[in-house]
């Protein structure tokens, strides 16, 4: 793999936005290989991946997050429960909302897709000390603000 780090002294604004965008690029391609493990199509990866670290979500809410139609998103969580990478249940705090939960077959399946990945990321990480795994974070929030910002996307899609 080549190394693309830019040495500290030439490393501008400009490379490091390339390097972001090169790291949004390679998402598509992440996503195709995790789509391709599950036996899914892309759309269901993206409602997997919403109701993944985020709060829960019924079908109506899960549509809203995709940018589809409500109708829409219960076919696509039909689908997903019958694959059984869902399930429907009552929320504890307002038993008239049905929210789905990811089973754990699911995230077995995810994890064995994007665990390679994961290894290396942790191991790039390790390669840091501590401060400048803190740099690190500090920069990579920075740019999820600023995606979030143009995207519009509230810290509700982001985190739970």
């Amino acid at each position: 793999m080549k190394d693309r780090a830019m040495p500290v002294a030439t490393a501008t604004r400009i490379d490091l936005a390339s390097m972001v965008a090169l790291v949004v690029r390679l998402a598509g391609p992440i996503n195709q290989l995790m789509a391709r493990e599950l036996g899914l199509p892309l759309n269901d990866l993206a409602a997997l991946q919403h109701l993944v670290g985020l709060p829960p979500a019924g079908p109506a809410e899960l549509g809203r997050r995709l940018g589809m139609s409500s109708a829409s998103a219960t076919v696509l969580a039909d689908r997903l429960e019958r694959a059984g990478y869902v399930r429907r249940h009552r929320d504890p705090h307002d038993r008239r909302r049905v929210i789905l939960e990811v089973t754990d077959t699911a995230a077995m399946r995810a994890q064995t897709a994007i665990g390679p990945l994961v290894e290396a990321l942790n191991s790039i990480s390790d390669r840091h000390d501590v401060a400048g795994q803190q740099q690190i974070n500090t920069y990579l929030a920075a740019v999820i603000d600023a995606m979030a910002e143009l995207t519009g996307a509230d810290d509700s899609e982001l985190t739970s």
